[in-house]
């Protein structure tokens, strides 16, 4: 990390793990000057809250109301800021990433694109973070379980998928570079066609749907054949 003077840092990254690592390195690349603590770090959270005006509480879900429940009554003055897609935290405000973080740190242009998602009734993101350029949108906190669960599903869901396919290919003989036309070429069409759904799906092809469900019989993700097909007549999709 980027050493600067100890005084007049507006933030403190609280943590160490992905979202810790890429708000810093973020900060780094606009040369936004930050404080630093993780609970190993042996320094004295106390004396990085003196000298900060915004903590960051970049942690795990199921740690933030327990690590802020006590801090924010003992520093009310100072602005406390999650980053949880999901929760809703009393007295700590909220700015989720529209975004994916892997250990692999990116550039400033890919953060300067990542959209937050803020919750109405809080202050807005320009407030809590005026020197950041990015686009954000605050939606009602009671729909946030929402929210999080259709990120979950888009994301996490479709990553599962890949790897699960690239998976199966591999074990009758196709290895996974072969895939990746295929895979982007799924992307282009997600993103440039208004009907970007193909396949037997989307032709009711009954026959090889059909064939599809007897040759997975005994995948476990025939049951995720079977739940989307069900889903995407329910949608309307098919």
């Amino acid at each position: 990390m980027r050493q600067v003077p100890k005084k007049n840092r507006n933030y403190l990254v609280v943590g160490n793990g992905k979202m810790a690592r890429h708000l810093s390195t973020y900060f780094d690349l606009l040369n936004l000057p930050y404080h630093s603590w993780w609970r190993s770090s042996g320094e004295n959270i106390y004396k990085k809250l003196l000298n900060s005006e915004k903590v960051l509480v970049a942690i795990s879900d199921d740690a933030i109301t327990k690590f802020t429940s006590s801090l924010v009554k003992e520093f009310p003055q100072k602005t406390f800021i999650h980053f949880s897609g999901l929760l809703c935290v009393p007295g700590v405000e909220s700015a989720h990433p529209l975004m994916t973080f892997s250990n692999k740190l990116y550039d400033l242009n890919t953060y300067l694109k990542i959209p937050f998602v803020t919750e109405k009734k809080q202050k807005p993101f320009k407030e809590l973070f005026p020197e950041l350029k990015n686009r954000s949108i605050a939606i009602n906190s009671e729909i946030k379980p929402f929210y999080h669960a259709w990120c979950s599903i888009a994301g996490n869901f479709t990553t599962a998928l890949w790897t699960v396919f690239f998976k199966r290919m591999h074990k009758i003989g196709i290895n996974k570079e072969l895939c990746f036309p295929y895979m982007t070429g799924t992307m282009d069409n997600l993103f440039n066609q208004k009907n970007p759904l193909t396949g037997p799906l989307a032709r009711k092809d009954l026959d090889i749907i059909k064939a599809h469900k007897k040759c997975l019989k005994n995948d476990p993700y025939h049951l995720v054949y079977e739940a989307m097909e069900k889903a995407m007549k329910a949608e309307g999709q098919i």
